[in-house]
């Protein structure tokens, strides 16, 4: 099945819409990427410095969304404003997560979450969220609260297409990998602690240092994946609106749990649109024993 018509029968018009126009989006991504992987003498809001294919995925994916009329902002760590639209749901997103891999050639990916309210404003507002994986090959996974799908662009000639590659995807019942950003003597001591133990568990070290690579990883073998809470960097590294709200409503479709160690992602309410988050996102069973592990060591 092509994605136009699962859409059309399984989605909102309106972020039907979008998918699809953040579907066409990508594949001009996808194939500039080899071109565009130089720094430029500039910085993002964040400070930190961007890449040209950055700003170029960043232009794409606005211009894009803004271009259906469905977008009433679309906002990204790459704009120190959102960009203003004439619809109603607003779009938080990473347009090229992980650019530091382009030149390690290890996974890239957009990370997108549809709200219903204007931001910032809390992953309990989200009607969707959608992420894509640049790999060997390229795919779109996303969920508008019933499901995970995933469809894999095939390229035929000059023509490229979505495709079916499953449905209603679940983290597996027994976990197999784990993936940690950050230093390991930076994390705080109940996080070393568990990672120890799942080294003791059997479970093997996946981690490519890119948040849709890597939680690929967990949604297909079943595991965890967190940048944690640090001793000296008690927020995190991860954006709640661009990156760990709409992976935690992708994962919470899939059978997961995520926490900032503290609660639901999909709790927090940011006060601004580049708020951080310590994330700890993948299977329900393993990421509340963590959550309760971090709880307990704060009341001792």
């Amino acid at each position: 099945m092509k994605l136009d018509e699962f859409l059309r029968l399984n989605a909102p018009d309106e972020l039907a819409a979008m998918t699809l126009a953040v579907a066409k989006a990508s594949v001009t991504v996808w194939d500039n990427i080899p071109f565009k992987s130089g720094l430029l003498a500039a910085t993002n809001p964040s400070g930190e410095t961007q890449k040209a294919i950055d700003v170029f995925s960043n232009d794409v994916f606005a211009e894009t969304l803004t271009a259906t009329g469905l977008a009433a902002e679309v906002a990204s760590e790459e704009m120190a404003e959102p960009a203003e639209g004439k619809g109603r749901t607003s779009v938080a997103m990473d347009p090229l997560d992980g650019s530091s891999n382009v030149e390690t050639n290890n996974p890239l990916g957009s990370i997108f979450g549809f709200y219903s309210k204007k931001l910032p404003a809390p992953g309990r507002s989200l009607v969707g969220a959608l992420y894509v994986t640049y790999g060997n090959v390229m795919t779109l996974t996303f969920s508008f609260g019933k499901g995970v799908h995933r469809f894999v662009a095939v390229r035929q000639g000059p023509n490229m297409s979505f495709e079916l590659l499953g449905v209603d995807l679940k983290v597996p019942d027994k976990p197999e990998v784990y993936g940690i950003g950050g230093f390991r003597s930076e994390w705080i001591p109940p996080v070393r602690d568990f990672v120890d133990s799942l080294e003791g568990r059997g479970m093997r070290v996946r981690y490519c240092g890119t948040f849709v690579g890597d939680y690929n990883q967990v949604l297909g073998r079943g595991g965890v994946f967190a940048y944690p809470q640090l001793v000296k960097k008690p927020g995190g590294k991860l954006r709640v609106l661009y990156e760990t709200a709409p992976m935690a409503f992708i994962n919470e479709q899939a059978g997961g749990y995520a926490t900032d160690g503290r609660k639901n992602i999909l709790d927090i309410e940011p006060k601004s649109l580049a708020e951080t988050s310590p994330a700890y996102v993948g299977s329900a069973s393993l990421v509340r024993e963590l959550e309760s592990r971090i709880s307990t060591a704060e009341r001792s």
